[in-house]
């Protein structure tokens, strides 16, 4: 008499390849995690580049920084070189220019601190107390120095 060979998968060998694929995804979460922060940074990196440039432009065609900026009242000159995130509300930020300081500050961005760190180093010297860029008090956002004047 022949054996017979059962044509389904036994609970056994369902748990196991059910473990293995959840201990799959438990090893994957943390990069996908990192490879989404990286890209959240980089994004706010060349939107803060594309900004300061357009400022930068603006200064160096008038021979001064703007006055005052929101993001519904800008010079028409800095709102047709920035991205629209910029000119929606996407990003929430204020500008000041006074006679020994000019600045952009962004906030709201629930940035990491290893998020800021990238960010700096992506445009400034990697170090978010030093340079062009830094982070703001708490570290509720982060501050982009145009000119600074002690």
């Amino acid at each position: 008499m022949q054996a017979k060979h059962p044509r389904a998968f036994s609970l056994i060998e369902l748990m196991v390849v059910v473990t293995t694929i959840g201990i799959l995804a438990l090893l994957a979460t943390p990069g996908i995690r990192n490879a989404v922060e990286r890209t959240e940074a980089t994004v706010t990196a060349n939107d803060i580049r594309i900004f300061a440039e357009a400022i930068e432009f603006y200064s160096t065609a008038e021979g001064s920084y703007p006055e005052a900026m929101t993001y519904t009242r800008m010079p028409n000159e800095i709102a047709s070189y920035l991205a629209t995130p910029w000119k929606n509300g996407s990003y929430s930020w204020f500008y000041v220019n006074t006679e020994n300081l000019t600045y952009v500050y962004v906030y709201n961005l629930n940035f990491t601190a290893e998020q800021a760190v990238r960010l700096d180093s992506m445009i400034d010297d990697g170090n978010i107390a030093t340079g062009g860029i830094r982070m703001a008090y708490n570290g509720s956002g982060l501050v982009y120095l145009f000119r600074y004047n002690p």
